[in-house]
């Protein structure tokens, strides 16, 4: 059956008002967009239409941050000082505790400094977690091997953990400040293809773990023959 004349010009502006609503939503979205990056505009880590980045934990991993972020250039090794890594609050993605820095004097947390697209700023608060409360941004300070300093967006856990993880006995590291066998993978192979120096990877490498595997990831990011220093030879470095 044929529509009726009156059918068809409801039906030509009901066309009309959704190409008028995605007209609109579109404009919406630009002014959103630019009204962001105006206000991202203030930030120190911003420099014209980008923003450096200071990855420590799995993003420091090319193939991690670029499912969020395919803009990231890295520019290479940073170093954070006076900030420690540590470990706190379980996530069901990767399995087991994820990372954060926290103010320490004379710490030092090494990472990968990488320039993003300031359009992709809050693709990485969503990562993050930011509008759930999981990790707050701030603005730090790191050095890279020239002795250049540079400003760089990174995040912490809004939920700091009490205790310095590194204070205590390696067999009696609480379960909930572990991080999985897949996420300590993550940051080994990632300071290791970022060009961080051994020591550190071999600081990563010894951290406890709770041995579980977040298997989507693991083959996502090709981290099953990354090596983690095994109990007992910690225990050989500890002299036990």
């Amino acid at each position: 059956m044929k529509p009726t004349f009156s059918k068809y010009i409801t039906m030509r502006l009901q066309l009309t008002n959704v190409f008028q609503l995605l007209i609109y939503m579109r404009l919406a979205c630009s002014c959103s967009s630019s009204s962001a990056n105006t206000r991202f505009q203030e930030l120190p880590e911003v420099h014209g239409t980008k923003f450096y980045y200071f990855g420590y934990g799995s993003n420091m991993l090319s193939s991690r941050i670029h499912i969020n972020n395919p803009t990231a250039v890295k520019i290479g090794p940073a170093l954070l000082h006076n900030f420690r890594l540590d470990f706190a609050q379980f996530t069901q993605r990767w399995k087991g505790a994820v990372g954060t820095i926290v103010p320490t004097p004379d710490a030092e947390t090494w990472g990968t400094l990488w320039e993003i697209d300031l359009v992709n700023l809050p693709d990485i608060d969503n990562q993050e977690g930011v509008h759930l409360g999981t990790y707050v941004p701030l603005t730090v300070n790191v050095e890279l091997r020239n002795r250049t300093t540079l400003p760089a967006r990174c995040y912490h856990l809004v939920e700091q953990p009490a205790t310095n993880l590194h204070n205590m006995v390696w067999d009696q590291v609480p379960d909930a400040r572990q991080p999985s066998k897949t996420y300590l993978q993550c940051l080994v192979k990632g300071s290791i293809e970022s060009g961080i120096p051994n020591e550190y990877v071999q600081f990563l490498q010894a951290i406890r773990h709770n041995g579980r595997v977040a298997k989507g990831l693991e083959e996502k990011l090709q981290l099953a023959a990354v090596e983690l220093l095994q109990q007992q030879e910690k225990n050989l470095l500890n002299g036990d």
